[in-house]
């Protein structure tokens, strides 16, 4: 192989660019990346990466080759070989949910992304996808097998299985069931409550309304997750969700709360969104807050637009409340600059971050990405993949501004829905595209997405004849374009999916997470990895076995916890029905601390030529591919500063 002035194969000059994989614009790339400062100390080993990359390309067709996938594997075992458990008590908690994120929307949505960056998009991942550790979760409720929103909620965030559509109450209450709910001993403490209890501050970021099912879980106790206003609840002797959220502990001790909602707080509007409730008392739940929090000396702000929430310092305030729309925030697609446009997920996520951090406890972050299971219940993937994108810029924002040492973050979806990716479409094939098979009994193509059921259901009779719309007659790519269904229901009632979702983690103690688990089992383990709420004893005794031994790390006895130096929290833990049996104490001593990375995600030649600051970053937010970013512009945006600087520049 010859190679041309800018020391690339000689055959880069004539290939033509913009392939399915352009390996000479690779190759570009990694070349301007030798130049770095960084790799001034180790000259002969970008050209080593050069001239091994050069031999991924497969002749022809344009894809990767046999080499390609021999040298990935191998960079992925040495990884994974390099993975040490990380065994620090976690001072803070962010748990991500992707609502109805289940796994063929994770795919879909990372192929979208890919493509949305002119790349094939099967090749990359979302950050979360780096992360050391994931498991499956199963997600039914006690009485149903393919579960809801306020079920699932319950579940992972207070840690017993539920009834289907009850938040916050163990399967004793039956749905509706008012007197039942008042009952003290249904009612299941959530990981947010035991964050409080132990000093922590805690904060929910939503992007739908803040008294929806999945943050209402993490303060609430309701017999039906529609009792979000008090007219929801009329003539029963029960505490409406919204009420519950300013009056009631743990809710009026929330230091963060951003999202969507102002309907159901009763803040006066000409606009009234007929999808939930609106209240009949008369009351402006959010001034009682802010009344609320001066009378007991806090320095609170209530805001209702991004411009406002990015005007605030969080040096200055206690608490915060955001509200940016009377009913769930507005899709991302639709979002429309000006003054009075809301925040992205993202802005939301930062500014309750740099809120929280101020606490020397450490804290709770709950961040959902809810719209992405409206999207799909109305069939728009579309829309619930711009959605899903969103959520991965609020993880990748948030995994630059946290110690990993003492910050577990958990990114999981609640359930599923019935979308399927099918058809055997080219590879690259735009995922919101269509595919045509000979196999096709009318001739018609298909499109790669569809739904087992929902309102996208398009059939017709012709001649007594059954038939289907022809998707390649219109724009499937449109945010509005409803994919075909094969069981019609009403407009944003496709069902649910029943079977398991993803989760992955990373930070202290994320190796809990590492087989099929029980959706309940995350409250349980984050609450270990903090040292919180039914495992606050847990961890004054003796770490347990970390089980078997890795490759570099030959300890004599397993790995214990590292003390925490929190404060005793204000109030013990007591389980359910009873007290559990005291177990004998033992001293605690420092978690042994690897010379090798814990987080590892780039290939071995790369960790040693980036510095120590830049090998941070990248490792927090996940590369693209196996190999490393292939795309220079992609690592710029992570460090925030040019990437292709050469030597005297």
């Amino acid at each position: 192989m010859t190679l041309g002035s800018a020391g690339l194969p000689s055959q880069c000059a004539s290939e033509p660019q913009g392939g399915k994989v352009d390996c000479c614009r690779v190759l570009q790339d990694f070349d301007q990346m030798a130049r770095l400062r960084t790799m001034a100390a180790a000259p002969s080993l970008p050209l080593l990466l050069l001239l091994l990359l050069s031999f991924t390309c497969a002749p022809g067709n344009g894809l990767e080759g046999r080499q390609h996938w021999w040298n990935s594997a191998r960079n992925e075992l040495l990884e994974a070989l390099h993975v040490r458990d990380n065994w620090n008590v976690a001072k803070n908690m962010i748990l991500f949910l992707g609502d109805g994120m289940g796994v063929t929307a994770n795919t879909a949505a990372r192929i979208f992304k890919g493509q949305k960056r002119g790349r094939l998009g099967e090749e990359g991942y979302m950050a979360w996808e780096r992360f050391p550790n994931a498991a499956l979760l199963k997600t039914y409720n006690v009485d149903k097998q393919v579960p809801d929103s306020a079920g699932t909620a319950t579940a992972f965030l207070c840690g017993i299985k539920t009834n289907y559509y009850v938040i916050g109450l163990d399967s004793s209450v039956p749905l509706g069931d008012c007197k039942a709910s008042r009952n003290p001993t249904a009612r299941t403490p959530s990981i947010l409550q035991w964050a409080q209890e132990a000093g922590k501050d805690t904060g929910i970021v939503t992007s739908t309304r803040i008294t929806h099912a999945t943050p209402a879980a993490t303060y609430a106790a309701v017999a039906h997750r529609n009792w979000e206003c008090d007219s929801a609840v009329v003539g029963q002797d029960c505490t409406d969700i919204a009420h519950q959220l300013v009056h009631d502990e743990p809710g009026r001790n929330i230091k963060v709360l951003l999202g969507g909602g102002r309907q159901t707080m009763g803040v006066p509007s000409d606009t009234v969104d007929a999808t939930t409730c609106t209240r009949n008392d008369s009351r402006d739940l959010t001034q009682e807050w802010l009344t609320q929090k001066k009378s007991e000396g806090y320095k609170a702000r209530y805001v209702t637009t991004g411009r406002e929430l990015s005007h605030v310092d969080p040096d200055k305030i206690d608490f915060l409340m955001g509200l940016f729309h009377e009913s769930h925030m507005p899709y991302e697609i639709d979002r429309v600059p000006g003054p009075s446009a809301p925040p992205t997920l993202k802005d939301m996520t930062l500014k309750a971050l740099r809120l929280l951090q101020k606490s020397d406890e450490g804290f709770f972050l709950l961040v959902e990405g809810g719209r992405i299971d409206h999207a799909l219940h109305d069939n728009l993937p579309h829309r619930a993949f711009e959605e899903t994108v969103a959520m991965e810029d609020a993880v990748t924002a948030a995994l630059k501004e946290v110690d990993l040492d003492e910050t577990l973050v958990v990114v999981t979806a609640d359930h599923s829905h019935v979308m399927t990716m099918n058809g055997y479409p080219d590879r690259g094939n735009d995922i919101l595209g269509w595919v045509l098979e000979n196999t096709t009994t009318d001739g018609l193509p298909y499109t790669t997405l569809m739904f087992t059921n929902g309102p996208g259901f398009n059939y017709s009779a012709v001649d007594g004849k059954v038939v289907r719309h022809d998707p390649s007659t219109v724009d499937t790519r449109h945010p509005d374009y409803r994919f075909q269904a094969a069981v019609p229901t009403l407009p944003i009632k496709e069902t649910h999916g029943g079977e398991d979702v993803a989760l992955w983690a990373t930070g202290p103690m994320s190796h809990l997470f590492h087989r099929t688990h029980e959706q309940h089992y995350v409250a349980h383990a984050m609450a270990y990895a903090a040292c919180i709420g039914p495992s606050e004893e847990d961890c004054k005794l003796d770490s347990r076995s970390a089980g078997g031994r890795n490759l570099r790390y030959h300890p004599t006895e397993a790995p214990r916890r590292r003390a925490s130096t929190r404060k005793p929290s204000r109030r013990t833990y007591k389980p359910p029905h009873g007290n559990r049996k005291a177990e004998a104490a033992s001293p605690s001593i420092s978690v042994v601390r690897p010379d090798s990375p814990k987080f590892p995600t780039l290939s071995p030649i790369l960790q040693q030529l980036l510095s120590d600051g830049e090998l941070k970053i990248l490792t927090a937010t996940g590369p693209e591919t196996v190999n490393s970013f292939s795309n220079a512009l992609d690592i710029q945006e992570l460090l925030g500063r040019s990437v292709t600087s050469v030597h005297g520049t």
